[in-house]
């Protein structure tokens, strides 16, 4: 079978090739993010899943954003100039997370993908992480077989939930038992942090910066009683997460607050990943038209992170 992509003109490939690792360069940020996109559409066609079909102009923002904290957690292999495959990943407190990993159609089967992740192990242990974590799709089971081999076991399931849009849902009414208010400063910063460590296990300072720094984003932070109980984000596309609460009680409500403000964003479709144990939550949004549009897995060496508390923004910042 064929994989060459439309608008791309297949080269002749031998075995012979010389494919170097070496650190990801800036200005093949586009490259990767063509080449992750391109790459997903090829797992999706053979899972029998809808292509993304999304074509590029510039580099993703979250991808140029894990890039430029740390470039040196960066890698790609190359051939000449071309960019066949890369790595990207970061390192909070303690933790080592990969964000993307992905290897051009077709190089794939020659090792590529362990290549790369054993260049991010090495230089994670290195640097003394404790945590090393990865999500994979559920229907990519060569990435999950990758990972679990190299020591990253499947640990919570991920759901990507979309529902209909906000707007067009008569939502529950909020209680007065929470209280949300905009993020207007990262003055904030410390108190976030804290939440960070006692639910996930680290903090995550750069992470908080760059989504209250985006426009496409909306941070808020929740009170009971007087005291700082949780946060939460809402982007432009409908995304909700992270979010965040110090009681597992306290989730449905702060969802419903973000489900909420969606709802003024005429026609935005709402889009969150939950775990299983996010029992009431995914209670609340099923009643509400929700439905499963994605199965993901967290991958880890060791456990972290209570996801009864916790909702992660995406696959690539957990």
């Amino acid at each position: 079978m064929s994989n060459a992509v439309a608008g791309r003109t297949p080269k002749a490939r031998t075995e012979k090739e010389e494919i170097r690792i070496e650190q990801l360069r800036a200005e093949d940020l586009l490259a990767a993010g063509k080449l992750l996109y391109r790459t997903a559409d090829d797992v999706r066609k053979n899972a029998g899943l809808d292509p993304y079909g999304i074509k590029l102009r510039t580099a993703p923002p979250l991808l140029t954003h894990i890039y430029s904290q740390d470039p040196d957690l960066s890698w790609g292999a190359y051939v000449g100039e071309e960019l066949v495959g890369f790595s990207t990943s970061h390192m909070r407190d303690r933790q080592w997370h990969v964000a993307y990993l992905f290897v051009d159609p077709e190089y794939q089967n020659r090792g590529l993908g362990s290549r790369l992740l054993k260049t991010g192990i090495e230089e994670a242990t290195k640097r003394e992480a404790y945590f090393m974590s990865q999500c994979a799709f559920m229907y990519n089971l060569k990435a999950i077989g990758l990972y679990t081999k190299l020591g990253m076991f499947p640990r919570k399931n991920l759901m990507l939930m979309e529902g209909p849009p906000a707007s067009e849902v008569d939502w529950p009414q909020l209680t007065s038992a929470v209280e949300g208010k905009p993020i207007a400063s990262t003055a904030l910063l410390n108190e976030l942090n804290q939440m960070d460590r006692e639910v996930r296990g680290i903090n995550r300072t750069v992470d908080h910066c760059y989504w209250l720094a985006d426009d496409e984003h909306e941070g808020y932070v929740f009170y009971h009683q007087g005291n700082l109980i949780g946060y939460a984000y809402v982007s432009e596309q409908g995304f909700i997460g992270p979010v965040l609460t110090l009681r597992d009680s306290f989730l449905p409500e702060i969802v419903l607050f973000c489900l909420r403000v969606l709802a003024q964003r005429d026609p935005v479709v709402p889009k969150i990943w939950v775990n299983g144990k996010n029992f009431t939550t995914l209670q609340l949004i099923l009643n509400n038209g929700f439905k499963i549009k994605e199965i993901a897995l967290l991958m880890t060496n060791r456990m972290f992170c209570d996801v009864r508390r916790y909702i992660p923004a995406s696959l690539a910042v957990f």
